[in-house]
């Protein structure tokens, strides 16, 4: 026989359904009345007040400084690129420093000579360059001792141009001058010889004793093998030539244009 069990229902209007709470009529938004200490309009307040072409920037105790926009380009600029330049007297009421291709270094590679006038060097590495390395070159540019100009301070992300300003007065006819970057490698590299980036940068084809003009540029980027490998110990390079007739090379300037 089933259990029959009869429930009642029973209800107590005095119980509130949220009395061990709130009520619902109690529940409010505090959005609208809530204050934010930290909104912008109370952050901007503290910012110093920009001119027209100014920038804000943090510095290192976290504090934004007023700054016009040229300065700003200016560090960039320092940071990222610039050029090494040495000229002779010739740009100075001067001479040419001559460098005479005698029979003996005709089909040979050369090393130019080079005497910078006082006046005539213009350290503008990017700043990695100049902490590196404070002096940009070795070698004083005479005979024997060539010009050789240091990489440390440049990685694998940088590039430079070299331009070198000269004239050639052959002493035949129908001559060819090439010209070249000599690449010294840094310590640990596999190949360790050095390696060059050539041009032809004269034919000579309008007779001897006068000055031909050229201006040759050889790009290139700074690889691996010639990077700043650890401190004193990076790529390095030099400027050649090779004639195959006599003549005297007339240098006017060589300059290195940078960007890291």
């Amino acid at each position: 026989m089933p259990i029959i069990r009869n429930v009642s229902k029973v209800t107590d209007d005095s119980q509130h359904p949220f009395d061990d709470l709130e009520s619902t009529k109690s529940v409010t938004r505090n959005e609208d009345s809530r204050s934010d200490s930290d909104s912008v309009g109370d952050r901007g307040a503290s910012l110093p007040t920009a001119n027209e072409g100014d920038v804000l920037v943090a510095d290192r105790t976290g504090e934004f400084v007023n700054t016009p926009l040229n300065s700003v380009i200016s560090q960039a600029t320092l940071l990222t690129q610039g050029y090494y330049g040495m000229l002779s007297s010739f740009y100075f009421d001067g001479d040419a420093t001559e460098t005479v291709i005698d029979l003996s270094s005709v089909n040979q590679w050369v090393d130019v000579e080079l005497s910078t006038d006082s006046s005539g060097l213009f350290d503008n590495r990017p700043l990695a360059m100049k902490e590196a390395q404070p002096l940009g070159h070795e070698g004083d540019g005479s005979n024997g001792n060539p010009i050789i100009f240091y990489l440390e301070g440049l990685d694998i992300n940088s590039f430079a141009n070299f331009r070198a300003s000269m004239a050639f007065e052959p002493d035949e006819d129908e001559g060819q001058l090439e010209s070249r970057l000599l690449f010294n490698r840094h310590s640990g590299t596999t190949p360790s010889s050095d390696f060059a980036i050539e041009e032809v940068s004269l034919s000579m084809q309008n007779g001897a004793d006068k000055d031909y003009l050229s201006e040759p540029m050889l790009s290139f980027f700074v690889g691996d093998t010639i990077d700043t490998n650890a401190i004193g110990d990076a790529g390095k390079c030099r400027f050649q030539i090779k004639s195959n007739v006599a003549g005297t090379l007339k240098l006017r300037a060589l300059t290195w244009y940078i960007n890291k």
